[in-house]
């Protein structure tokens, strides 16, 4: 056998010893925080800190709804695809949600196709844009076109959201006057109970 022969059989044993290593660490590393995750999750440290996390997301959420898509379109490349996608992405869901329960969409749902289309495009072009020298001039075009697939999509969320709430206002109106009647049924018998007892 020669050296390099060696050198490899040496190698690969020790690439298999330590791929072995990593796979017991990672499953006893598993082991322990799943037994501790308890005993930290109760603690006064840990509750603040998540409580601090979900108020610094529910405050972002809060001011990305806020902000015009022309706002949402400025900034950091890797944010402004992740705020288009996040418009798009509640837009589909609102029509989903809209359709599931027979409300009256027409074409909202190719609507949608056709913005996950042109999103795909602007996303390759923002992608693009990132790997731009900072000296490079940056095209206006796409940062417009951005603002307006997240204006379009805010729109059609915003007409799926009526359609819903048009369609579920039949079953709202009839499920108050439902309640309404059974309320007065168990207020009239409740008189009635109160005006036997005091007779006798």
């Amino acid at each position: 056998m020669t050296f390099v022969a060696h050198v490899v059989e040496f190698l690969v044993i020790a690439g298999i010893l330590a791929a072995g290593a990593l796979a017991a660490a990672f499953v006893l590393g598993r082991r322990y925080v799943r037994r501790h995750w308890r005993l930290v999750r109760g603690h006064v440290v840990a509750r603040s800190a998540v409580g601090a996390l979900t108020l610094v997301a529910a405050g972002s959420e809060r001011r990305a709804a806020r902000a015009t898509p022309e706002e949402l379109s400025q900034g950091a490349t890797s944010r402004v695809r992740r705020r288009m996608w996040t418009a798009v992405e509640d837009a589909e869901a609102a029509v989903t949600h809209a359709s599931a329960h027979d409300a009256p969409v027409a074409e909202l749902p190719s609507v949608c196709r056709s913005l996950r289309g042109v999103a795909e495009q602007l996303d390759g072009l923002l992608r693009h844009e990132r790997r731009l020298p900072r000296a490079v001039a940056r095209e206006d075009s796409v940062r417009r076109q951005v603002a307006e697939v997240i204006g379009a999509a805010r729109d059609v969320q915003a007409a799926a959201l009526r359609a819903g709430s048009d369609a579920t206002e039949p079953q709202l109106r009839s499920l108050v006057s439902h309640a309404r009647d059974e309320v007065d049924i168990v207020s009239a018998a409740l008189s009635r109970m109160r005006s036997i007892a005091q007779t006798h």
